[in-house]
């Protein structure tokens, strides 16, 4: 970190991590404050996936301790690891002095939220899904401004002043044959893309294989790829040995995956849902059943009411295989694709920013 008064530049520090859904809308929006002159620094927990993203897209990391409130498995160190986690936040903020505090929701965030209350630096908090997570339901009336991606969400939050802007993604497309050169798909081929989020799904990894093998006996157009998360790959490919329309990885460049897809299976993780949208390409969802608040349930029943795909229910192959044999049709695929096209949350990461600038400059209030 520079020494405090050494720059004129405006400082944003952000506070994030947890899962990709927190830290992709981080780095976006440092990258964006960069180009317009800011200073940035990304504040996370020290052994979270951040702690390796955050490196890795260039920018500066600072990690610190943070305490996991999982009310599956409850653990009685975390609040003496937030509490840690604060205590080292805020000598991050008073030695570096950001004229503004982002902070991305889920419990990475709090240390770096609460030291900017504590300190008195204005902080905006930013909320993904459609039901608001404990920290920006314990801190939204403190923050200058919630950031939301969705409309119900501001309903939820009747004390905070709210804003909807569109979830900041990373705006790249490639040409769909180039894209699946690169993947090693055929032009002609059905692509259905299986993500199970930033770290894998041991579930979608067990239940689609076997509906795949149903379908693909049906429909030779169809292929399969699959980002199983680096853990299970070899279980996946074992699973998948004779199906030779079955790519597995356990990681994929998400852009070129989506670029080269014509429909997708997924987690109900907002940013899937929004990058989705971004490339056009329908969703069959199975929500993860224990996230926080059933979110991911929301986030897809949303989905699915726009037309965009479908909500399935964790373990429930018939359904799964009705509601994927539904998108091979290219009329009701068709229709699909339309419909995510007009949730497409393009522009999302310059409006974010034209949000927020005002605020970090002390230019004035947030855009309205």
């Amino acid at each position: 970190m520079s020494a405090p008064g050494t720059s004129a530049s405006p400082r944003l520090l952000l506070a994030t991590g947890g899962s990709g859904g927190h830290v992709y809308p981080a780095v976006a929006l440092a990258h964006a404050a960069l180009a317009r002159g800011a200073e940035v620094l990304v504040l996370g927990t020290a052994r979270g996936m951040e702690s390796r993203l955050v490196p890795a897209a260039g920018l500066p990391f600072v990690g610190v301790p943070a305490g996991k409130f999982d009310r599956q498995r409850p653990d009685p160190r975390a609040p003496f690891q937030a509490l840690a986690g604060v205590v080292r936040a805020r000598a991050v903020v008073r030695r570096w002095r950001p004229g503004l505090v982002v902070g991305f929701g889920g419990f990475a965030s709090f240390p770096g939220a609460a030291a900017a209350l504590t300190t008195r630096t204005p902080l905006v908090l930013h909320e993904t899904n459609a039901v608001p997570g404990l920290v920006t339901r314990a801190l939204a009336r403190h923050a200058r401004l919630v950031v939301v991606c969705q409309a119900e969400t501001a309903a939820r939050l009747p004390r905070a002043h709210t804003r909807v802007v569109p979830f900041p993604v990373r705006e790249t497309r490639t040409p769909r044959a180039e894209a699946r050169r690169a993947l090693g798909v055929p032009d002609d081929a059905l692509l259905t893309l299986v993500m199970g989020g930033s770290q894998g799904s041991l579930a979608l990894n067990r239940s689609v294989p076997p509906v795949a093998a149903q379908l693909q006996a049906r429909d030779p157009r169809l292929w399969v790829l699959h980002a199983s998360g680096p853990r299970w790959v070899e279980d996946v490919r074992a699973a998948t040995t004779g199906f030779d329309r079955y790519l597995t990885a356990g990681f994929v460049d998400a852009s070129l995956a989506w670029s080269a897809a014509d429909l997708a299976i997924t987690r109900g993780g907002y940013g899937t849902l929004a990058e989705s949208a971004f490339h056009g390409v329908p969703l069959v969802v199975v929500p993860l059943p224990t996230a926080a608040d059933d979110h991911q349930r929301h986030n897809a029943e949303a989905l699915a009411r726009s037309g965009a795909g479908a909500c399935v229910a964790q373990g429930d192959a018939g359904a799964l295989r009705i509601a994927w044999d539904a998108l091979l049709d290219d009329a009701r695929r068709a229709a699909a694709r339309a419909a995510q096209a007009s949730r497409s949350p393009a522009g999302g990461t310059d409006t974010l920013l034209e949000t927020v600038w005002p605020i970090l400059t002390g230019s004035g209030k947030a855009t309205a």
